[in-house]
C-alpha cells in the first residue's frame, strides 16, 4: 500500500509510466481554500452543537457533533500540505527564510497576539466578572505569549487555560513552521519524503509508547512530537503531487485510502476506543486522502464541486479568525446567552442549541469579517515585499 512508498519513496518510475499526468497547480488552489473552509465549518458545529465547554452544550455529547473536533487534524495535514508546497517551490530563490519567516509572522502574529492582548488585559479590566474565567490563563500567559500553551497542558494534564484552550493546536503549528524550513532547504525531495515517513513513524510509536505508560491522555492530544503526523503526512503528501503525475498517483491511492481509514477512524470514535492513539493517524490518513481528491477531482463531479464550493472558500478565508475567537466568545458571551438557557427558554433542548449554534455562528463570521478588513488583510499587504 502507500505507507511502503511513504518510507521508502520510489515513485518516480511509476509516475514516469503516467500518460498525460495531472499537474499540481501552482500558486493559489481555491480547493484548498474549500478544504479549510470545510475544516472550519465542522469545527464551529463542534464548539458551538453541543461539543464545546461549559455553557456551549445543551446537548449530552452527541457523537456526531463530537466528530467536529477532527477539523483540527484536517488543519494539521492542510498546513503540512501547504507549507511544504510554499518552501519546496521558493528552494533556490533569494531569502528563503527570511521571506518564509516574515509571511507567516504577518500572517499569524498580528491577530495571535491581538486576541492575546484583548482576552489577558482588556476584557479583564472592562469586565470584571469575566476575569474568573480567564484567570488561569492569565496566571500562565507567559506560555500563551510565547506559544507554549500545548507544552503547560501537557505538563498539567488537564485542560487549564480557560479561554484559551484550543491555542494548543496553533503551538503545535508554531512549532512546525519553526523547524520545518530548513529540513525542505536541506534536504532533496526524495530525503524529506524518507524524513515525513520517518517522523510519520515516530509520532505514531511515541504516542502509544506514552499512553501504553499510563501517562496523561491531555499530553497525547496536545504536545508536538505525539501529534506531529497530520503535519507531516500533509507535507509529504505535497513532496509527492510535485513529482511527474504524482498528482494521479496519488489521487489512485487517495480513494481506497479515505474508506478503509475513514472506516477505522469513524469506528474507533463511534465506539469510544482510543486504541493508544491509533485513530489519530487514521484521521491523518484519510484527511489526507479527502484532500489529494478534492484538489485532482475533476469540476463535475462532486468532488470537484465541493473544492469549487464558494461557501467553502468564503468561510475558508476567513476560518484563522474564526477559530481564534471561537472558545473567547464562549466564555464572553455566557452571561447574557447560553445553550442551556436557550433550550429552557425554548422547551427544547435541541431547539436551544440549533438556535445557539445558529447565533454564535454567526457571530464568529461577523467579527472575523470585521478582523479581516479593518486589521489582517492591511497587514498582509506587506507580504509582497518579501517573495511575492
Amino acid at each position: 500500500m502507500v505507507w511502503r512508498s511513504f518510507l521508502a519513496p520510489r515513485l518516480d518510475l511509476a509516475f514516469h509510466s503516467q500518460q498525460a499526468p495531472t499537474e499540481l497547480p501552482r500558486g493559489h488552489i481555491p480547493a484548498l481554500d474549500a478544504i479549510r473552509g470545510l475544516a472550519i465549518v465542522v469545527v464551529t458545529l463542534y464548539r458551538f452543537g453541543g461539543g464545546g465547554d461549559g455553557a456551549a452544550r445543551a446537548l449530552e455529547h452527541p457523537w456526531l457533533i463530537e466528530l467536529g473536533q477532527r477539523g483540527v487534524d484536517l488543519f494539521f495535514v492542510l498546513s503540512g500540505f501547504l507549507i511544504t508546497g510554499i518552501l519546496f517551490d521558493a528552494k533556490g530563490k533569494e531569502h528563503y527564510f527570511r521571506n518564509f519567516y516574515v509571511r507567516r509572522a504577518l500572517r499569524i502574529f498580528p491577530l495571535y497576539y491581538a486576541v492575546l492582548v484583548t482576552t489577558l488585559l482588556v476584557l479583564p479590566w472592562l469586565i470584571p466578572a469575566y476575569a474568573a474565567d480567564i484567570q488561569p490563563a492569565i496566571n500562565a500567559q507567559s506560555w500563551l505569549w510565547l506559544y507554549g500553551a500545548n507544552v503547560l497542558q501537557a505538563y498539567e494534564g488537564q485542560w487549564c487555560l480557560g479561554p484559551l484552550n484550543h491555542f494548543w493546536s496553533l503551538a503545535i503549528e508554531e512549532h512546525f513552521y519553526l523547524a520545518w524550513p530548513a529540513v525542505i532547504y536541506f534536504a532533496s525531495r526524495r530525503t524529506a519524503m524518507r524524513i515525513c515517513g520517518g517522523l510519520f513513524g515516530i509520532s505514531i510509536v511515541a504516542r502509544l509508547a506514552w499512553l501504553v505508560s499510563g501517562s496523561n491522555d491531555v499530553a497525547a492530544q496536545v504536545l508536538t512530537p505525539l501529534r506531529m503526523d497530520g503535519l507531516v503526512l500533509g507535507s509529504w503528501l505535497a513532496l509527492a503531487a510535485r513529482s511527474p503525475g504524482g498528482l494521479d498517483w496519488l489521487a489512485r491511492w487517495a480513494r481506497p485510502s479515505l474508506l478503509v481509514f475513514g472506516i477505522a477512524a469513524l469506528a474507533a470514535d463511534i465506539f469510544g476506543h482510543r486504541l493508544f492513539g491509533l485513530p489519530y493517524a487514521a484521521w491523518a490518513a484519510a484527511c489526507g486522502a479527502l484532500l489529494v481528491l478534492v484538489v485532482a477531482a475533476r469540476r463535475a463531479s462532486w468532488l470537484g464541486r465541493l473544492g469549487g464550493s464558494k461557501s467553502l472558500q468564503f468561510f475558508g478565508k476567513y476560518s484563522y479568525a474564526m477559530y481564534v475567537f471561537q472558545l473567547p466568545l464562549v466564555y464572553l458571551v455566557a452571561p447574557l446567552l447560553t445553550a442551556p438557557g436557550l433550550a429552557a427558554w425554548a422547551g427544547s433542548a435541541l431547539l436551544g442549541q440549533l438556535v445557539y449554534c445558529g447565533a454564535m455562528s454567526t457571530l464568529t463570521t461577523l467579527l472575523a469579517l470585521a478582523s479581516w478588513n479593518l486589521f489582517e488583510k492591511r497587514l498582509l499587504a506587506l507580504k509582497h515585499r518579501f517573495g511575492g
